[in-house]
């Protein structure tokens, strides 16, 4: 447990360090510091330090990991090579989101080759394959290694991806990223897998230390690399913890990460059939979007900064109940390959249902949390 609290510590201390060196390189207006804040929290698809709190994660995880070298534990041995073969593996593409983050030049096709190679290098160095998804024909194709290999690295890069896709406001995909370790946590408990139980509740502590920072004030960004980071831990953490441990279902991780899952083939879906256009080309239309602009905006109203800084802050919540939907059965029925499955299906009908009502503006009152009668702060260009 105490190095849950390095993790977060040391996460917490690298982010502040990032906000104070962009708070000093940055031009102060001559107005006021509420004035200089607010320049800075402009908008959460800005480049540079703002969006580098993948940093302080990364660090987090790896200090943490190294102040295992000097535990006489007869497991540390085995932790700090998982840990750290992780996070070498995660390299690739933690540094194309980064340079995406800072620059805003990696393209789409870059970041998605540096995912299936950080995908493959940690294959190769845990031996970490997916061999079986609990259905019979797969299965058999599965026990071809090459098939193994392509469909590992397609699993691993779609999971890290797909948190890139929900990390839009504060916290959000901090907060996912955070329920669904603590999942994976829980079944790793269960199965005595102590290196992929360390690997995910230090994960935990790092994300806790960023999330200080981020949520709900929104005082640095996760960016591409920390989402693309957090993404990739939770994917392969999940191929150990399957192939690893025979009694925990295939379709355990599917459950578990239903809300990403189910946003990322939604979006593609969405944007590949419905629009025609590139899978990879950005929108404003994903799940967060619309719960931002269509449920939380009534809550809090106006256009003033602050209240944007509300709403921002009250939509990761929303999405968080939604993860948990996923996850309180997943580590209920984590063995039963039936019932996860039928959760699976459950949960995406669910989606389905909700992001349709939203979309044509059919929410029920309940979705929205309002007291009855009440309307929002007037706004000086509405008097």
């Amino acid at each position: 447990m105490a190095y849950l609290f390095v993790a977060l510590l040391v996460s917490f201390v690298v982010t502040l360090s990032i906000i104070r060196v962009q708070l000093v390189r940055m031009r102060a207006p001559a107005h006021s510091v509420e004035g200089r804040h607010a320049e800075w929290l402009r908008a959460s698809s800005s480049r540079g330090l703002r969006r580098a709190g993948g940093i302080g994660v990364a660090a987090g995880l790896f200090i943490s990991l190294i102040a295992r070298l000097g535990d006489e534990s007869p497991i540390a041995p085995v932790v700090v090579h998982v840990g750290l073969a992780m996070l070498a593996g995660a390299a690739p593409v933690f540094l194309a989101g980064l340079l995406e983050d800072l620059t805003g030049r990696m393209g789409i096709a870059s970041r998605l080759i540096a995912a299936f190679v950080s995908a493959a290098l940690t294959g190769w160095l845990l031996d970490a394959w997916i061999v079986r998804v609990d259905v019979p024909l797969l299965n058999l194709a599965l026990g071809v290694p090459t098939v193994s290999v392509i469909f590992t690295c397609l699993l691993v890069a779609g999971i890290t991806n797909a948190f890139n896709i929900i990390d839009g406001f504060n916290g959000l995909a901090a907060g996912v990223a955070s329920l669904i370790l603590v999942g994976i946590a829980y079944v790793a408990f269960k199965v005595n897998d102590i290196a992929v139980l360390v690997a995910a509740l230090t994960a935990v502590g790092a994300i806790l230390g960023f999330m200080l920072l981020n949520f709900p004030r929104g005082l640095i960004y996760l960016g591409d690399g920390g989402a693309y980071l957090l993404g990739f831990w939770v994917g392969v953490l999940l191929v150990l913890l399957v192939g690893r441990n025979s009694q925990v279902s295939a379709w355990f991780p599917v459950l578990l990460c239903s809300y990403p899952v189910c946003e990322l083939l939604f979006s593609i879906y969405r944007r590949v059939v419905v629009r025609r256009v590139h899978p990879g080309l950005p929108d404003a239309a994903h799940l967060h979007h619309l719960i931002y602009k269509r449920l939380v905006r009534w809550l809090v109203g106006t256009d003033l900064p602050v209240y944007k800084t509300q709403r921002n802050a009250l939509t990761a919540p929303y999405l968080w109940i939604i993860t948990s939907i996923g996850v309180v059965p997943a580590v209920i029925f984590w063995k039963s390959t039936t019932e996860l499955q039928v959760g699976c299906a459950a949960f995406a009908v669910a989606y389905i249902y909700g992001y349709t009502r939203i979309v044509k503006f059919r929410a029920p009152r309940w979705w929205v949390l309002h007291k009855g009668g009440q309307r929002p702060p007037v706004t000086p260009k509405e008097k």
